[in-house]
């Protein structure tokens, strides 16, 4: 029997070890955190609503892949493996902005704390990126003015246009001041300088894009914004023993969504254990705008009731999902 690794054990990284609880799950931390529960802390749910424990196979961060000698390297040993799946996740990039250090990232549920703490004094809150995250956030900041600053020329600029719109008008009408096609070019301690103006800010809050595990620029394995580079069955074009799932693949132009991880993470396995499945992704996602729930698909959207049963009923089967991983 193939000894399979898996690197990471984020969403993706779970539903492939669901696919085969021989293979064997490496990661630093035995907490997942849930990125779509982060803005619910700084709401006012409790810390822990943003993470839960779940149970992996070694408890160690990898520090490097030997690719030709199949060999996992941590922080404490090495391991070889037949067959390696690598989910490590996605880091907010923010590094190449000017005044960084002023920018509030959004990946932990500390970082949601802190937020929740920051924007009790603040009149002015700034949210750079107007992608999922930040047309969700820009609504739970009551009696504020909120920026919400996008580069592209509408907001959820990978999602269809009829979501756009909808999105955009909502937002506008709860008093959200939207500027698009602003390049954010300076953030400072009090503002933030776009190619079009300078915003008063008392909290700058970065929602924009992401990017793989750094670790992944320094192997040597193709990649792009560090994200393994796979064909249409999530195998590495450099390896036939290597796949790539969630934030740590890079195949077309596919938007990274929750549902992705967790499907890619299963197909992964399967085509690790034998299969030859196509990665056929759909666009579908859920935003929660205020209480008004969306679900965005490729050419459409759909709003109201049932997409709250259907967001919940995709909650309870990610709990359920972890109940099974730590059922062993």
């Amino acid at each position: 029997m193939s000894k399979i690794y898996i690197l990471g054990g984020g969403l993706s990284g779970i539903y492939s070890k669901l696919e085969n609880k021989n293979s064997i799950l490496i990661d630093k931390s035995n907490y997942i955190t849930f990125s779509t529960r982060l803005i619910y802390i700084i709401k006012g749910e409790n810390e822990s609503y943003g993470y839960k424990k779940r149970n992996i196979d070694i408890n160690e961060e990898v520090r490097d892949i030997d690719f030709s000698e199949k060999t996992i390297i941590t922080e404490n040993n090495n391991y070889g493996y037949d067959k390696l799946i690598i989910a490590l996740g996605h880091k907010q990039n923010i590094d190449k902005i000017k005044g960084n250090e002023f920018l509030y990232k959004l990946e932990t549920a500390e970082d949601a704390l802190r937020i929740r703490e920051l924007c009790k004094n603040a009149e002015n809150i700034n949210i750079i990126g107007g992608s999922y995250l930040g047309v969700e956030l820009s609504c739970i900041f009551k009696n504020k003015n909120v920026n919400l600053i996008e580069s592209n020329n509408r907001l959820l600029p990978r999602s269809n246009e009829k979501a756009s719109k909808y999105v955009y008008d909502l937002l506008k009408n709860k008093n959200v001041n939207i500027f698009l096609n602003s390049r954010v070019s300076e953030v400072k301690k009090d503002s933030v300088i776009t190619n079009n103006n300078e915003l008063k800010s008392d909290l700058t809050i970065y929602s924009g894009g992401i990017s793989g595990n750094g670790l992944i620029n320094n192997l040597k394995i193709k990649s792009k914004n560090s994200r393994i580079i796979v064909d249409k069955y999530l195998k590495s074009v450099d390896y036939d023993n290597v796949y790539a799932c969630g934030d740590s693949m890079v195949m077309d132009d596919i938007p990274m969504t929750a549902e992705i991880a967790r499907e890619s993470g299963k197909i992964a396995m399967k085509n690790a254990m034998g299969s030859q499945i196509k990665f056929n992704y759909k666009l579908r996602n859920i935003i929660n705008i205020d209480n008004n729930y969306i679900l965005i698909n490729n050419n459409s959207f759909i709003k109201g009731f049932t997409v709250k049963i259907i967001k919940n009923h995709v909650g309870k089967n990610t709990e359920d999902s972890l109940k099974k991983l730590n059922s062993k």
